[in-house]
């Protein structure tokens, strides 16, 4: 990875890890970090995302996150984005996808929802506010 950013394991049962992604997921950081996931996915396919670190996101950063889910659906597990930074969050609304992701205000959160050996969900209601 580049000094940028860092993806780092934690917690892990079963399918489910939870993974923290610290500094900035961009053009220069993105290739290393799908290949990372990817292998993590190999091993967990339930994964939890802790995005509360990412510091700059830009479009490839955002695509590496699309092409996790795609990935995820195909091995049928499940992903959650947890705790995005605001910008990050921002990038979700623009774009349309926040009800494409299941997001989640903290891993813990994240954890909980997740539905155990239930597989091939990535999705999951969460309330924005908006109607």
């Amino acid at each position: 990875m580049t000094d940028d950013v860092r993806l780092s394991v934690g917690e892990t049962s079963g399918p489910l890890a939870v993974a923290r992604l610290d500094g900035e997921l961009d053009m220069m950081s993105a290739p290393e970090v799908y290949v990372r996931a990817t292998e993590l996915l190999e091993s967990h396919p339930h994964l939890v995302l802790d995005l509360s670190g990412v510091t700059f996101c830009d479009s490839t950063g955002f695509n590496v996150l699309l092409r996790l889910r795609r990935r995820v659906l195909e091995a049928e597990g499940w992903l959650a984005l947890a705790a995005p930074p605001p910008k990050v969050g921002q990038l979700l609304a623009l774009t349309g996808t926040e009800d494409v992701f299941a997001v989640y205000d903290s891993p813990a959160a994240a954890v909980a929802a997740h539905p155990g050996d239930d597989a091939g969900t990535t999705a999951a209601p969460r309330d924005t506010g908006r109607p």
